[in-house]
């Protein structure tokens, strides 16, 4: 593989290079252009190219700090391939502070990582990610797609799920991929995709056999710090892995648990919940992961694990209507 360039948006990088640009996507009614801004570094070895997607969903903030941070360190000249990241790849929802792009925004308010590969002729969401798909996913040979638990949970765990056709063509990249990230964080596998995941990132790009790690890191409407940290680790042990900088991985020997299935068990009533799991703890099947109170104070539900699990998400957001999502269980082997 040889990227000693880089041509994106009609722009023309060589190396060793390293920068940022503003694009536009799309545009408002009034005409003014609805832009986002890029980040590259073209190194002055051969080496592959990594894309790098953060906040397509707009209430998920990590994978901003993340991909920032991971730029900030390279070193053109010591680089061995190239990165393209999109720190804030959905600006409408980002903006909003929303999940997905406010209903004003474009009908039919689509969740960015339900359109992918996009359509230039499509809706607005869907024309976004069609420039996107085109301009930095297409021609890369490594996703990462990184993403939290936006404003109501908190996540560790890193997403590699996919479908038959997705793990025959890039299933044992994508194991290499979590195997690099490392540091013991757990990993959900598998290939029972559920029919509305078909449009997202990580699937797409799978079906046209480019690897695709989304690490799941954060939430609560804020950045916490330990979390940053474990994502920009992984991210430089993915590149050390690979071959494209220099340095010693952190956490490659920690074990790191995958579960092939997951679920969430769900509220039957609305009320106060209150976390009696940790995330990243392992529980028993019929063990108790929380408790439903109403606003008096009285214990209305609880909630408890379907199997012997991983606990991927818990809530952070304690409101919950009837049949809200509470706890990720991920299922792991008896």
């Amino acid at each position: 593989m040889t990227w000693l360039t880089l041509e994106v948006f009609d722009r023309r990088f060589s190396a060793p290079e390293s920068g940022s640009f503003r694009v536009k996507v799309a545009e408002f009614p009034d005409g003014s252009p609805i832009s986002m801004n890029l980040r590259f570094a073209v190194g002055a070895h051969d080496g592959p190219r990594v894309a790098m997607l953060g906040v397509q969903h707009g209430d998920e903030y990590s994978g901003m700090e993340i991909s920032n941070r991971i730029m900030d360190a390279i070193d053109p000249r010591e680089l061995s391939g190239s990165v393209i990241a999109v720190p804030v790849a959905n600006p409408l929802a980002f903006n909003a502070g929303e999940r997905a792009s406010p209903p004003p925004m474009g009908y039919e308010n689509l969740n960015m990582n339900r359109v992918w590969p996009g359509d230039p002729k499509g809706l607005l969401m869907e024309q976004i990610a069609a420039v996107l798909w085109e301009q930095v996913i297409r021609d890369s040979n490594i996703v990462i797609d990184l993403h939290e638990g936006g404003r109501a949970f908190m996540a560790r765990y890193l997403h590699a799920r996919g479908t038959p056709e997705t793990e025959r063509l890039v299933g044992p990249q994508n194991k290499r991929l979590y195997l690099l990230f490392g540091q013991g964080v757990p990993v959900l596998g598998g290939t029972s995709t559920r029919p509305s995941m078909m449009g997202s990132l990580s699937i797409q790009a799978g079906l046209v056999g480019i690897p695709t790690l989304s690490p799941e890191l954060g939430g609560g409407g804020r950045l916490w710090e330990d979390l940053v940290r474990v994502g920009v680790q992984g991210i430089r042990n993915v590149m050390i892995g690979f071959g494209m900088i220099n340095d010693e991985p952190v956490g490659s020997n920690s074990q790191q648990l995958v579960s092939d299935g997951s679920s969430w068990p769900k509220t039957g009533h609305g009320g106060i919940l209150y976390n009696t799991c940790e995330l990243g703890a392992v529980v028993e099947k019929g063990e108790r992961l929380g408790i439903l109170k109403d606003v008096s104070g009285k214990v209305i539900e609880e909630l408890y694990a379907p199997y012997k699990s991983v606990i991927f998400d818990t809530r952070y957001q304690p409101t919950v209507y009837p049949g809200d999502w509470t706890y990720h269980c991920g299922k792991l082997m008896q």
